[in-house]
């Protein structure tokens, strides 16, 4: 395994499980990843992954080379931020990661941004994912009281949290039924429901914020959104007062802090996210919800 592309190959295989999500991650096609995994195998002469059902999944070989893969990939990608973090141009391209339902407030902005410094070219990476900013991204866009050791951060502002249902449903709130969040990172509103109705059984759970709004709307049933989102949606009303807050944070590695071009749009965003606090913060009148 004299390449690093070898290593990409067998990194990216291994973290989605299928061809056809690796070789998208990878800008190739699924006939090409797949004769390169199989010379690959060739050369090592073990097999790294076992197709099944759910997959390509592992052999003992290959979770054996998985952690070693991975600190040649933190080498190599720690080198580059070595040297993007010394750039003194802002020119080049940005990668922002943000939670998908954040898009409508930060995209204006970003437009501007464009328009202004068009030498920068942002790259959004619109998901709920768990952060990884070793690889994933640049700048990180997260709601969390808990930033990643590596990652160097403002605080913009808190996120007010409040129980949604549908606009036609009874806002009374007591016998609604519950709708929770699947694989979400625990957070002070989750903790807070957990605590105020331990033994609720939820109709269904949905994977992020997004969802939520959706099947809000339609469902007959109750759940916490952010205040900034759900005032914004017709479709549901607000169920009472807020009832816990989490914080936005603006994240960069540690080792991009001094990237010209990072420091841009870093400049450039922060002020007017902060001067758009008081939208996530201070929840206007309740939709006529007790």
């Amino acid at each position: 395994m004299n390449h690093w592309d070898h290593l990409r190959l067998f990194l990216a295989v291994a973290r989605s499980g299928t061809l056809s999500a690796a070789a998208e991650s990878l800008g190739v096609g699924v006939a090409t990843l797949h004769r390169r995994l199989a010379a690959l195998e060739e050369e090592l002469g073990s097999v790294l992954f076992e197709k099944g059902p759910r997959g390509y999944q592992l052999t003992h070989v290959g979770e054996a080379l998985l952690p070693r893969a991975e600190e040649v990939e933190e080498a190599v990608l720690g080198a580059t931020r070595t040297v993007v973090g010394h750039d003194k141009q802002a020119s080049g391209e940005v990668r922002l990661t943000l939670p998908l339902v954040m898009l409508p407030e930060v995209a204006p902005h970003l437009a501007e941004f464009a328009r202004r410094c068009s030498r920068v070219r942002l790259v959004l990476q619109a998901d709920d994912s768990p952060l990884d900013l070793k690889r994933d991204t640049d700048l990180a866009l997260r709601a969390t009281t808990q930033p990643q050791d590596t990652a160097i951060g403002r605080k913009l502002c808190d996120i007010a949290w409040a129980r949604y249902a549908s606009a036609s449903a009874d806002l009374d709130g007591g016998s609604l039924p519950w709708i929770h969040y699947r694989g979400m990172t625990p957070s002070p509103a989750v903790t807070w429901r957990r605590k105020m109705y331990p033994n609720a059984t939820p109709m269904m759970q949905v994977e992020g914020v997004m969802g939520m709004l959706s099947v809000l709307g339609t469902s007959g049933g109750q759940g916490l959104l952010p205040c900034f989102a759900g005032e914004r949606t017709p479709a549901v009303c607000r169920v009472g007062p807020p009832v816990a807050k989490n914080e936005l944070w603006l994240l960069v590695h540690a080792d991009l802090r001094r990237s010209a071009r990072v420091r841009a749009v870093t400049n450039f965003l922060v002020p007017r996210l902060q001067a758009d606090r008081a939208r996530f913060e201070e929840v206007p009148a309740n939709n006529g919800a007790p």
